[in-house]
């Protein structure tokens, strides 16, 4: 757990100085981070640079990468609570499995229903850990309500039990909360969970309560045993199947267009369009060889596809590129009839 937060925080510092050591306006990332260009450079999500590319790494990379400083500290304070519970309770080996399968299983269904967009960050791993947790509950029920031997003073298991149902669910609504803004994915959020609690039921030991163990009858043995094969098949499975799919992707076939509101909530603060991603042919005026004239006009390719003829820029008086490019997505949003990729 200190190791993987020590490589989250030196990749964090190392995006900040791909950045030229600064952060994007708010509109573009609300959550103090670098640009879309950083992240996809230092192995961001990006699904058409996996299939198309042959750039399968992708799909374990962006686990060590977040959107900004806000995403990093939720995320690092996450794993601290969640992660060394774990890692104490069931052992390095099997916290790695509830971690990496969950990461990367989530990663695989964002890449197949949200392909348009870049993500990253450890939160399909930590929301793995979070149904660890809900797998174990599930296989330890009986736990939940014992009361302490000896001790009266002891708080009500209900009481006890209750603080921890409380920090998971506080922690699942923040991550979803995040998970509606830029660069970060609700869809990884989802398989991260459903992979975690697969995971859990496979590793996860049944607890003794009684001294000579527990009542092992026919019953509690099905249903154990069935927890265990259960979870193990339908995650060798998944992963199996998700990752055949992915490899047949087809920029002009999503296989679920509107998931996008899954996964992103437009704001007077920043927008959920593929409008960042629209590339333009610039024109300047005519000078003398030794001076660079103004732009003064664009043709825009939409995200859908349709090309915008002769907009009018000259009002930015600029001959840097860098700042026309800048000034695009509003272009696209001024301009394009559609500001989503066809689907």
């Amino acid at each position: 757990d200190q190791s993987f937060t020590a490589i989250c925080t030196v990749m964090m510092v190392v995006e900040f100085a791909v950045n030229d050591w600064s952060m994007e306006p708010l509109d573009v990332n609300p959550l103090f981070g670098p640009s879309a260009e950083t992240l996809v450079t230092l192995g961001a999500l990006d699904t058409p640079k996996i299939v198309n590319d042959g750039q399968w790494w992708r799909l374990f990379s962006p686990v060590i990468l977040h959107a900004g400083l806000i995403h990093w500290v939720v995320n690092m304070l996450a794993l601290w609570f969640f992660g060394i519970a774990i890692e104490q309770s069931h052992g390095l080996a099997n916290s790695l499995l509830m971690f990496w399968v969950p990461a990367v299983g989530g990663n695989i269904l964002s890449a197949i229903f949200l392909p348009q967009y870049i993500s990253v960050g450890a939160s399909g791993g930590i929301f793995g850990f979070i149904g660890a947790c809900l797998a174990d509950i599930t296989v330890n029920w009986n736990l939940l309500f014992i009361q302490d031997v000896g001790d009266d003073n002891a708080q009500a298991p209900w009481k006890r039990n209750a603080w921890a149902f409380f920090w998971i669910i506080m922690e699942m609504a923040v991550n979803i909360v995040l998970g509606l803004t830029p660069f970060i994915d609700n869809f990884i959020h989802l398989g991260g969970l459903l992979y975690g609690m697969c995971c859990g039921w496979t590793v996860i030991e049944y607890t003794a309560v009684n001294f000579f163990g527990y009542d092992a009858t026919f019953w509690t043995k099905v249903r154990l045993y069935t927890f265990r094969f259960l979870g193990l098949i339908i995650s060798v499975v998944c992963i199996i199947v998700t990752c055949a799919w992915l490899a047949t992707f087809e920029e002009d076939n999503n296989p679920c267009p509107n998931c996008r509101y899954f996964n992103c909530v437009e704001t007077p603060w920043w927008h959920c369009d593929d409008c960042d991603f629209v590339t333009a042919d610039l024109y300047r005026t005519e000078t003398n060889a030794d001076q660079e004239g103004t732009y003064t006009r664009i043709d825009l390719t939409c995200p859908n596809g349709d090309l915008v003829e002769s907009i009018d820029v000259s009002a930015s008086n600029t001959t840097d590129r860098d700042e026309i490019r800048d000034q695009l997505p509003d272009y696209c949003r001024d301009y394009c009839p559609e500001v989503f990729a066809t689907s």
